[in-house]
């Protein structure tokens, strides 16, 4: 049997990768709903890795005040990123340069903070909002910045062939 975090750490990711590609749904507010579901869904699928009762709307209001709480900014800019898509030609393409990276980074921190969590016996019901939104800002700062790092990678440079005399045949 897989190991839970590692399980744990493959749903992270699914689910990260998946919101950012939500995030590239041109029409405003679909985009953020997509998001939502799929946070969602990956609390769902964490607390039941980790035999933990699960409850719609708590962790709905768990996600809220999390991400209210933290990143007031990057919501402003992520709604922002999706109301911007109703711009004709010039909003679908802002809309796409900032909700695919913020949904990507929010899901993943999410995910760290349930997992961890929920690995160290906590449920639902004493989920501290308080107490979690320095460690999930962290998390938010940290899949941003890895995710910039991933984005921003240049290419390896082709790798340069040595110049070979060239012989005159005679």
């Amino acid at each position: 049997m897989v190991d839970r975090k590692k399980r744990a750490q493959e749903l992270i990711k699914y689910h990260s990768y998946a919101s950012g590609a939500f995030g590239l749904i041109p029409v405003p507010g679909a985009d953020v709903a997509a998001v939502s579901v799929a946070q969602l869904n990956l609390i769902h699928k964490l607390a039941k890795l980790y035999e933990i009762e699960f409850a719609q709307e708590r962790t709905r209001a768990i996600i809220g005040a999390l991400m209210g709480g933290v990143m007031p900014g990057a919501l402003s800019s992520s709604v922002l990123g999706s109301a911007v898509k109703a711009v004709p030609f010039i909003g679908t393409a802002l809309g796409v340069a900032v909700m695919p990276a913020l949904s990507l980074a929010a899901t993943q921190a999410l995910g760290r903070v349930f997992a961890q969590h929920f690995e160290t016996g906590g449920t639902l019901l004493d989920f501290d909002v308080e107490a979690m939104r320095e460690h999930f800002r962290k998390e938010f700062e940290a899949a941003r910045n890895e995710a910039k790092d991933e984005a921003g990678e240049a290419p390896a440079a082709a790798p340069q062939m040595e110049e070979q005399p060239v012989q005159k045949a005679g």
